[in-house]
């Protein structure tokens, strides 16, 4: 008796099989718990950039580039020569965004660029013809540049900022404070003194604390 119940088991199994697929061979193999394919289970690679001699991951990167008078001359040429060469290392995938801040500010995009092999050389086109002058108002740079970077749908998400000192229009105190209030994401701020300007390095250095980015200073 228990062996008439087994063939009778296999038999309805194998009218299942027919019914579904026309043969047994012709079902798909089930892959085990959990698995949708080797390729679909490895995580991406995330992006990474070199900018002065530093690495940064991620798959978004947002530029805030100090051009006001102090930067003229050498320090405008190698923060220029920098970004350059760090959007030549991105694929397609990434995003970034660039915002330069005097007296005015300036966008190369108001919106998140893919990463082409065209829009990287356009943009660095755009870094090249920038011109140092005027203050430094580092509020209205920063909030465009945090405008732009929560366009974006990327997962991991930076601002990379560079300048050579203090903000002011308004001063240090009331700058960070208006970033902390406009970063609604809680985007890391990676910040990058060059030179050591009158009490700047205190300033980016608590930019980069309060926001869980990094700080470095760079003597040229």
């Amino acid at each position: 008796m228990p062996l008439l119940r087994h063939a009778v088991w296999i038999a309805l199994l194998l009218a299942a099989s027919f019914a579904v697929g026309g043969s047994p061979s012709s079902r798909p193999l089930d892959l085990p718990s959990g698995g949708r394919g080797v390729a679909e289970d490895e995580e991406e690679t995330p992006e990474s950039i070199q900018f002065f001699g530093s690495i940064y991951e991620g798959d978004g990167f947002f530029f805030l580039l100090d051009k006001s008078g102090s930067m003229y001359g050498t320090k405008m040429a190698v923060l220029q020569s920098e970004v350059m060469s760090s959007l030549a290392e991105l694929s397609e995938p990434s995003e970034f965004g660039i915002v330069a801040f005097s007296g005015d500010v300036q966008a190369y995009s108001t919106a998140p660029t893919p990463a082409s092999s065209i829009a990287v050389s356009t943009a660095q086109s755009w870094v090249e013809g920038l011109v140092p002058y005027g203050p430094t108002h580092m509020l209205g740079g920063a909030a465009q540049i945090l405008t732009i970077s929560q366009l974006s749908t990327r997962a991991s998400r930076s601002v990379i900022s560079v300048g050579d000192g203090l903000p002011n229009g308004p001063g240090p105190e009331q700058t960070l404070a208006g970033i902390l209030l406009l970063n609604t994401e809680d985007l890391p701020f990676h910040t990058i003194l060059i030179g050591a300007g009158d009490g700047a390095a205190q300033f980016m250095s608590d930019l980069a604390n309060l926001t869980g980015g990094t700080f470095r200073c760079v003597e040229l």
